[in-house]
């Protein structure tokens, strides 16, 4: 079997978990001349270039009229989860599922409406390597997307690093304390170690790693640093948001 058939077999061994872990996490590949995306203007998706500040602007004003009492705040927080939970939960999945992390330098998102659901890959390579291998590797594939983003959304509406960084850790935390409950050898002390070895990759500040503490029966409490301010949409705050721990204290 040659070497583009591996990759080609496990692109789609990538795609096909995904929409089995979330049905909305759609991928397919796209051929790199297929789509005239990286020269022509378009809000309906995010190409990674400088067009994406239009689709983010787009993504951002259908918030505003699905939801014009929620203030900027929440237009902030929903935006930024909304432009990273699908590759970070891709490379999560493609990592920890398959041992495998695609190349996201021709990654492309498709934003509908007041959401980003679905995405392409325009390169079917996939690094192969453990888990802690791969998670070094998000340094130079997953980390530079992510700060692209940051980069577009702070041209739109005020978005510095400190902030991003909160709601990214919290994203990657998350996803750590479900791999354990996915994985039955994936003990509380791995989520700590692969916490570190994350931080470390994508550029993160070490104290986001104090959100994470152990308990003496080897469990994992985490309380988020972020909030996605879901109260002003008149929605329940999650079971680990901040807001949430400091009225219990």
């Amino acid at each position: 079997m040659s070497n583009r058939t591996l990759q080609t077999d496990s692109l789609t061994s990538m795609f096909n978990l995904c929409r089995q872990v979330i049905p909305y996490l759609d991928g397919k590949f796209e051929a790199l001349d297929s789509l005239f995306l990286d020269t022509v203007k378009n809000d309906q998706w995010l190409q990674g270039n400088h067009y994406d500040q239009a689709t983010i602007m787009a993504l951002q004003n259908d918030l505003k009229r699905l939801f014009p009492e929620a203030g900027e705040a929440y237009y902030q927080a929903r935006v930024w989860h909304l432009l990273c939970w699908q590759p970070i939960y891709i490379a999560f999945i493609s990592i920890y599922g398959l041992q495998r992390l695609p190349d996201f330098s021709q990654f492309k998102q498709q934003r509908q409406h007041n959401a980003i659901i679905g995405f392409t890959f325009q390169s079917k390579q996939m690094f192969s390597g453990t888990p802690q291998q791969l998670i070094a590797q998000t340094k130079s594939h997953l980390a530079p997307l992510i700060e692209h983003y940051r980069v577009q959304l702070d041209n739109v509406e005020r978005c510095r690093p400190g902030y991003a960084d909160r709601f990214v850790a919290d994203l990657i935390f998350g996803n750590l304390l479900k791999v354990k409950a996915l994985v039955s050898d994936f003990s509380g002390q791995d989520i700590l170690s692969h916490a570190t070895l994350w931080v470390e990759a994508m550029g993160l500040p070490q104290k986001l790693l104090e959100t994470l503490t152990s308990n003496p029966d080897n469990s994992i409490e985490f309380v988020r640093s972020s909030c996605c301010l879901a109260d002003k949409i008149d929605e329940e705050l999650c079971a680990n948001c901040p807001k949430v721990h400091k009225n219990k204290q």
